[in-house]
């Protein structure tokens, strides 16, 4: 039986132009047993119908359609109104996904025909034109579906659930940009796990099992073993398994490396020990064989049941030659040399797609995860958007059929929506015009002065390029730091040409919510001056519009605590001054 959600709408035209005759009761139609992110859809297209204005409509019908791809929608005429179809199944397989068509298919249709974009989370990141009447092109059907079928954005904020006036409107953002975390966050695992299973006594037990070095604890956990010690393996595969009786809806176990170093060269493992293509030795057939031995214990005692490793660090280059791993195992590479755009290093440039593509050819279960356009950021320094990486990474992990993507964003919103903007709806298309939509972006935040915005984007993605092919290839924690040196080269000698941008932009701002978005990045640029300042990397410049003393800036932090403006962490917003080298937690 169908429920009725009353709106208020639009005319439509569907080919030919032509007008269709509103109703005097329109309504949004769907089935009583529709899935609840259906309903949800529903009433999100009505609360968006209203916002735009619009008085008239024909009748809306969202209907599932199991025949349509994972995560698929069509948008069609039908008679008088419109379909918006969607797959909507909760599919059985090791590797099968929630599917939620129909509620993509609603962002489609308010993307596309109500012109809304969701810019950054909450009311001020929303952006509906007003519009009486909407006039649709709809000459054929619209279908869509995902580049990959996991998609995620991480650090936006969505973790920050201790403050619901930033955590629901993250979650809501991710949602309206068909993220998968935003609703199924738990469908893949990959961290540092080896922890999780092992515990010191084993090891006591087994004193065998110890790796060469000798080091295997780390604050009472077990970090690093022999993983071809006779035994080690069964029980390490039993542990996964408790683990997994334990948590029955988990979806993906992870079986990944503790974090850093510390893998056994004896010699047993010697001989799966390689070396990479810049030298050094590689542990990646070793930790492949490890994944192969667990995968194929779950796949006979939990089949069904999938499994997350890593492939990473000192195991990040494929090996020339690996075992076929078991169905059950998917590899996520996370390429450690290509944090904090190291991608922008020539020699990385040149070795990406080869090395992607040996990966894929390795599993056919794919998954992407880099920090690539992210670095640490306290001090409101705009990151850069970094369009030739945005050109060539996910286009690439979609080319050779990644089944999906993790990418970091970054919860200081004010200056790094347009990143976080651009990563989400790559994730969806990974053909999109990058340059196109930061443009869009960049307008519908700020208005007639957003190609003064523009420019200083670009000139951060040259000042960020041009110092990431000075630097070492040699990879090091700090290449991922906004620390001392990144100041030192980009953002002091940047900051008055940014604040030229800033004031440049404002004085063509043409209302009040354009204004208020950039007074976001403006805050970022309050709390930049002011650690620049401190750090003697700039002038103590009073005439500066940032420019704040130390009890302005402390009430400012204050004002800032609920906002969504600057990075804000468990240890809240305030990280002390600009760091020298690699972040260490005070």
């Amino acid at each position: 039986m169908p429920m009725f959600t009353h709106v208020l709408c639009f005319a439509l035209i569907l080919g030919m132009p032509w007008m269709l005759h509103a109703q005097a009761e329109p309504v949004i139609h769907h089935e009583a047993d529709a899935s609840e992110t259906t309903k949800w859809a529903a009433k999100e297209l009505q609360r968006l119908l209203d916002a735009a204005g619009c008085e008239s409509s024909p009748a809306i019908r969202l209907v599932a359609d199991d025949s349509l791809p994972h995560d698929g929608f069509e948008i069609r005429r039908e008679k008088n109104g419109i379909i918006i179809a969607g797959n909507d199944s909760m599919p059985e397989g090791t590797w099968a996904l929630p599917s939620h068509g129909t509620l993509w298919g609603v962002c489609e249709f308010a993307e596309r025909f109500l012109g809304v974009r969701w810019l950054f989370p909450g009311p001020l990141g929303e952006d509906v034109p007003r519009q009486k009447t909407l006039r649709i092109e709809l000459k054929e059907p619209i279908r869509g579906q995902p580049g990959f079928a996991a998609r995620s954005v991480a650090y936006l904020g969505e973790s920050d659930r201790e403050i619901a006036s930033r955590f629901l409107p993250v979650l809501d953002w991710m949602k309206h940009q068909r993220l998968t975390n935003a609703l199924h966050p738990f469908v893949t695992g990959y961290g540092h796990s080896w922890d999780d299973y092992l515990k010191p006594a084993d090891i006591a037990a087994h004193p065998e099992w110890k790796p060469s070095s000798g080091h295997f604890e780390r604050n009472g956990k077990v970090t690093f073993f022999c993983t071809t010690a006779p035994g080690l393996v069964e029980l390490f595969a039993k542990r996964v398994i408790e683990s997994m009786d334990r948590n029955p809806k988990r979806e993906m176990s992870s079986i990944s490396p503790t974090d850093g170093g510390g893998f056994c060269t004896c010699e047993r493992c010697k001989p799966l020990i390689d070396t990479d293509p810049h030298g050094k030795p590689s542990h990646a057939r070793a930790m492949l064989t490890f994944y192969q031995q667990i995968g194929e214990i779950i796949a006979r005692e939990r089949p069904g049941r999938r499994l997350g490793g890593f492939v990473y660090y000192n195991y990040q280059y494929p090996p020339a030659s690996a075992p076929k791993l078991p169905d059950n195992v998917s590899l996520c590479w996370a390429p450690l040399n290509y944090y904090g755009y190291g991608l922008l290093k020539p020699l990385y440039r040149a070795e990406f797609e080869c090395v992607m593509r040996r990966w894929s050819e390795i599993t056919p279960h794919l998954f992407y995860h880099n920090y690539s356009t992210w670095m640490r950021s306290f001090h409101g320094a705009p990151l850069p958007v970094s369009l030739d990486i945005l050109k060539r990474e996910l286009p690439a992990a979609a080319q050779n059929k990644a089944w999906g993507a993790r990418m970091v964003g970054t919860s200081a919103w004010g200056v790094n929506a347009p990143i976080n903007y651009l990563l989400a709806k790559q994730l969806w298309n990974p053909q999109l015009d990058v340059s196109a939509t930061l443009n869009e972006w960049l307008e519908r935040a700020y208005g007639p002065g957003w190609r003064h915005m523009r420019t200083l984007y670009d000139e951060l993605d040259a000042k960020m390029a041009a110092h990431k092919k000075a630097q070492s290839p040699i990879y090091k924690g700090a290449n991922y730091e906004v620390n001392e040196e990144v100041m030192k080269s980009i953002y002091a000698p940047l900051f008055a040409t940014m604040e030229q941008h800033y004031r440049a932009t404002l004085a063509e701002c043409a209302t009040e919510v354009q204004r208020q978005r950039l007074a976001m990045f403006g805050h970022n640029l309050t709390q930049l001056h002011f650690a620049l300042r401190k750090a003697g990397l700039i002038p103590d410049d009073a005439k500066s519009i940032f420019h704040r003393d130390d009890a302005a800036f402390a009430e400012f932090l204050k004002d800032m605590e609920t906002t969504f403006s600057l990075y804000r962490d468990a240890r809240g917003l305030d990280h002390g001054p600009i760091w020298k080298g690699e972040w260490r937690e005070p």
